[in-house]
């Protein structure tokens, strides 16, 4: 996955435990005060309290979530699974007390739009319905019977389905509208980037190189560019035929970003056989090595399948009057000396 993508997801996963950890933290803060400002009358009675097990559950996602943080959809599907079991209990206890199911309700609503959240509209929809029909299973088998009781159970199942409508129908809003921001990205990070190689293409990679050298001018900081040809690249087009010739492209590209993508450099694709590699943060000095490693492992190793070598020219930021032409000529000439040299060479 590209870096914005991954960015995005990593946020929705940390928004996604956020949520979990509130709800669990909430329902743990409701029981104790209310087991306070009424406790049970005995321990038999507070074991036999559905609420009781609803809280031991809530417990225990709280600490699954505290020590399992990217498990946070298994832990709330766990939560919801047995929520669901203790539910018939849930609705019976309240059925036989004759009490109002206003907070059993409100906890519901607060359940439904997690699963909304946690795994989308799809699964989301899937577990509220199923919650739903529990409970009007667990209702018809022992309903309620006085009226104003009654009333309140219909009232809750109403709002509680147009709730999960409303919920369903914000978070399918959402869903679309990151999905479209994921392909426009894929299309214009497709667009940056050499389709032959997967690194930036040339456009991409002058867009780079000015955007680091006005980053440079104001924090005074040092950015240098290594610009590589691949030696004798036309014969081996010529002898081995261009989807040879294909491949020694693609592992030298790879070669290439393997190599400085750690440090946060960026490869370019220039044009034909010739690379450019961008080096923010990193002296001449540096990038000098730097270059030299990368020719030892270009002509160490087979590149697509054949031995290969590739010249290199190095220029570095020069201050506030240099440019990214100008710098980008440097680093091309000093690649030309060292073919002149005798090429596979660093100047």
């Amino acid at each position: 996955m590209d870096r914005n993508g991954s960015t995005l997801e990593t946020r929705f996963q940390a928004t996604r435990l956020n949520i979990v950890l509130a709800v669990t933290t909430a329902f743990i803060v409701f029981f104790g005060i209310t087991t306070l400002i009424e406790p049970p009358l005995n321990l038999t009675a507070a074991l036999h309290s559905p609420k009781t097990w609803l809280m031991g559950i809530t417990l225990l996602g709280l600490v699954m979530c505290l020590l399992r943080p990217d498990r946070v959809q298994l832990t709330t599907a766990v939560l919801l699974a047995l929520t669901m079991l203790s539910l018939p209990f849930e609705v019976r206890w309240h059925v036989d007390h004759q009490a109002v199911p206003l907070g059993l309700f409100l906890w519901l609503l607060v359940y439904l739009l997690v699963s909304f959240v946690v795994f989308g509209t799809r699964t989301g929809s899937l577990l509220n319905v199923v919650s739903v029909g529990v409970m009007v299973l667990a209702l018809v088998s022992s309903p309620p019977r006085l009226p104003m009781l009654v009333s309140s159970w219909l009232t809750g199942l109403i709002v509680l389905s147009v709730l999960a409508v409303i919920g369903y129908s914000i978070l399918s809003f959402i869903e679309i509208n990151l999905l479209e921001h994921a392909q426009d990205h894929a299309r214009l990070r497709a667009a940056r980037l050499d389709a032959l190689t997967g690194v930036y293409g040339r456009g991409a990679i002058e867009e780079e190189l000015r955007r680091t050298m006005a980053t440079a001018r104001q924090a005074n900081t040092p950015v240098s560019i290594v610009v590589t040809d691949i030696d004798h690249f036309k014969g081996v087009n010529d002898r081995y035929g261009h989807n040879t010739g294909d491949d020694v492209l693609r592992a030298v590209a790879k070669c290439l970003r393997r190599n400085v993508g750690g440090m946060g450099g960026v490869v370019g694709r220039w044009g034909g056989e010739e690379f450019v590699v961008l080096l923010p943060g990193v002296s001449r000095t540096d990038a000098l090595a730097l270059a030299e490693r990368l020719r030892r492992e270009v002509c160490a190793a087979p590149m697509g399948g054949l031995p290969v070598t590739a010249s290199f020219g190095v220029a570095a930021y020069r201050g506030t009057d240099d440019s990214p032409e100008q710098m980008f000529g440097r680093a091309d000439l000093a690649m030309y000396q060292a073919k002149r040299a005798g090429r596979n060479a660093v100047r």
